[in-house]
């Protein structure tokens, strides 16, 4: 590649960038709204699982999502801060069909919509998993660009964000390095795909789990 064809390409990698743009706005989620995923162990490329939420309800504080990855759930979220805050078993026999709650988020680390290119924040994050796992998330995001990336749903114009910090177990008192890269886009309402990287103390690599979108569906008023 001579120097005019390599200075065109970069011409136009730097113009399609800027064409794409630079902030999303807080979207709302809608009664239908369906997402498919596929996750990958990325270290070993192996799919590990498939998930599917679907938006059962929805208003201006709260919405409801039945999840099945492996077995069948119910998340309520937060409508304005956009996080699923407590999961449910399914049961046919309680009331709304909501049984036990087996995991819960705090929202410490809700997106500061709307998200801009450059936006930097702080967070600490509090989980507790369904095995029982209780963790704190300390971390610092960046949106860091505006991309069109490919998933097996199509492509989409994103925001990238960036994370970097520490998880710690505070069921087993260990510490981990914590990275996340999530693409979020306003096509689809939330992330098209990610990456989250766990790492030991000494910095080697034990974790590296992706998503991507297979299928997104929009509801009614979606």
């Amino acid at each position: 590649m001579n120097h005019r064809t390599a200075l065109a390409s970069l011409l136009t990698l730097a113009l399609s960038t800027a064409a794409l743009a630079q902030e999303m706005a807080a979207p709302a989620y809608a009664l239908g709204d369906r997402w498919s995923y596929r996750d990958t162990d990325l270290l070993t490329k192996k799919e590990t699982g498939r998930l599917t939420e679907f938006v059962t309800a929805a208003d201006a504080a709260e919405y409801w999502i039945d999840s099945q990855r492996g077995s069948h759930t119910i998340w309520r979220g937060d409508s304005a801060r956009l996080v699923h805050r407590e999961q449910f078993l399914f049961d046919e026999t309680a009331p709304n069909k909501r049984g036990k709650t087996i995991a819960t988020n705090d929202a410490g680390c809700a997106y500061p919509w709307p998200l801009k290119v450059g936006s930097k924040w702080a967070c600490t994050e509090g989980v507790t998993f369904p095995n029982g796992w209780k963790l704190r998330y300390e971390l610092k995001f960046t949106v860091a660009a505006a991309e069109n990336v490919e998933t097996p749903a199509g492509r989409f114009d994103t925001l990238r964000l960036e994370a970097e910090g520490f998880a710690t177990n505070d069921t087993n008192s260990t510490v981990s390095g914590h990275e996340r890269v999530i693409w979020v886009a306003p096509a689809v309402k939330r992330e098209v795909k990610h990456e989250i990287r766990t790492r030991l103390r000494n910095g080697q690599l034990f974790r590296v789990e992706g998503r991507e979108l297979t299928e997104f569906k929009a509801g009614s008023g979606g």
